[in-house]
């Protein structure tokens, strides 16, 4: 079986980037809505982020944040758990490189 390996690294080695883009004339659509993987990554991402962040203000933990993803840049919004209610939001933008998150500040 070394032989498939060695040869699959060999033409690996040979052969050039693979781009699963597509052409480099067609750019993506930028207004296209976020899709069921980008929600998923987003609203992971800002759980964890809400169960270690305090309210700048009166210093509660925060609740499960909530995302309003019609369109880009998705916005994310949470309240912290005291009686005040203290609202704090962050917005993730789409890059080239991936997924632009901000920290959840007060709004």
């Amino acid at each position: 079986m070394e032989w498939f390996f060695a040869s699959w690294a060999f033409m690996a080695y040979l052969s050039g980037p693979f781009d699963t883009t597509g052409p480099y004339e067609i750019e993506r659509n930028r207004y296209e809505p976020p899709g069921p993987a980008d929600k998923w990554l987003i609203d992971i991402a800002y759980e964890t982020a809400a169960a270690e962040t305090r309210c700048t203000r009166c210093g509660a933990p925060l609740d499960r944040p909530r995302l309003r993803a019609d369109a880009w840049p998705v916005r994310v919004t949470s309240r912290c758990r005291s009686s005040a209610r203290h609202r704090h939001r962050a917005d993730v933008s789409r890059t080239a490189d991936g997924l632009r998150t901000n920290p959840l500040i007060r709004a």
